[in-house]
């Protein structure tokens, strides 16, 4: 179990680090965003702003637009980090390599969405009209899921139930060109 352990520790790291830290527009505030919510700091005050209230916002079509879509997608991205991380404990919990390397592979798709959200939302360069973003947790993301893959890499997958016992045993059974049509490739072996 040791050998998971890591890999457990590291995905729950990605629920504990800022994945964003921004400016709104021409420092009219700034904020941190995690999975799960944003704070930001304005003059009008400071917000506490759970993902739940955004998808709010956009269902009511308070939020529209550039901002709507990178969000959307930045709440698509939450899911898969959330599905990656019932995979991570599950391969812990059954000591199974493909299913840690499938988790891997979701917090890599989970930090492209994050990306692709935060590209929608200030621009190619993390600085436009909306503001300037410094994604320092997608990094993180993706080093998680590098580790995590590395991990396992070399691991064979576990055999589902039911494959490989009775498939060894017929082949066993006959020998090369017994009964098969096919002549063995050993020249030592007599034909028959």
């Amino acid at each position: 179990m040791k050998r998971f352990n890591i890999p457990v520790i590291l995905q729950a790291l990605i629920f504990l680090i800022p994945l964003n830290i921004y400016v709104i527009g021409d420092w009219m505030g700034s904020g941190i965003q995690t999975i799960f919510f944003r704070y930001m700091q304005t003059n009008i005050g400071d917000s506490l702003i759970f993902l739940n209230r955004e998808l709010h916002f956009i269902l009511k079509g308070i939020v529209t637009g550039k901002t709507a879509i990178a969000t959307s997608i930045w709440l698509i991205g939450v899911a898969i980090i959330l599905i990656a991380t019932l995979l991570v404990i599950l391969a812990y919990r059954q000591q199974n390599p493909r299913l840690l390397r499938h988790g891997a592979y979701l917090n890599a798709a989970g930090a492209l969405l994050f990306s692709i959200s935060i590209v929608i939302q200030y621009g190619i360069l993390l600085h436009g009209p909306a503001g300037i973003a410094i994604p320092l947790g997608i990094p993180v993301i993706l080093s998680v899921a590098y580790f995590q893959y590395k991990s396992v890499e070399n691991d064979p997958d576990p055999e589902p139930d039911g494959e490989g016992e009775g498939a060894d045993d017929a082949e066993d059974d006959d020998e090369p060109g017994v009964g098969s049509g096919v002549q063995s490739s050993d020249p030592e072996e007599p034909l028959r």
